[in-house]
């Protein structure tokens, strides 16, 4: 039973963490074809249905935590992200604290994941 609709959540990019930026962006565009824009401090990957984003480990917007990880940072996109930030931080699953529209979170498991409100304006940050 598919519950992907009942609050609107929608999977945003995905991110990963690397003091190679620059050959990481190329092994991906070598293998599986898709280059990105790296005029900025992170590397975009466009793809169909999601972008793959590279980020440099001295990102200072996230939590040393989770930039100094090599695992992929997956995003979430929810309709109140207050309510989900005030759930993460009462159940301890947390990781640093709100940067205003988006938090991150780890798993039961260990995994992190990013966090971010998709109403009244767009994900307007680089994640």
């Amino acid at each position: 039973m598919s519950h992907e609709h009942d609050h609107g959540v929608k999977t945003g990019p995905v991110m990963m963490y690397s003091a190679k930026q620059g050959d990481v962006a190329k092994f991906y565009a070598d293998l599986v074809g898709i280059a990105g824009d790296d005029s900025k401090e992170s590397v975009w990957l466009k793809t169909e249905n999601a972008d793959v984003v590279i980020h440099g480990r001295e990102d200072r917007d996230t939590p040393p935590e989770v930039r100094s990880q090599s695992a992929f940072v997956v995003w979430f996109g929810v309709a109140d992200v207050n309510a989900a930030f005030q759930k993460a931080r009462k159940a301890g699953w947390l990781v640093g604290d709100t940067y205003g529209d988006y938090f991150f979170a780890r798993d039961p498991d260990g995994r992190l994941i990013g966090i971010y409100g998709t109403e009244g304006h767009g994900h307007g940050h680089d994640h």
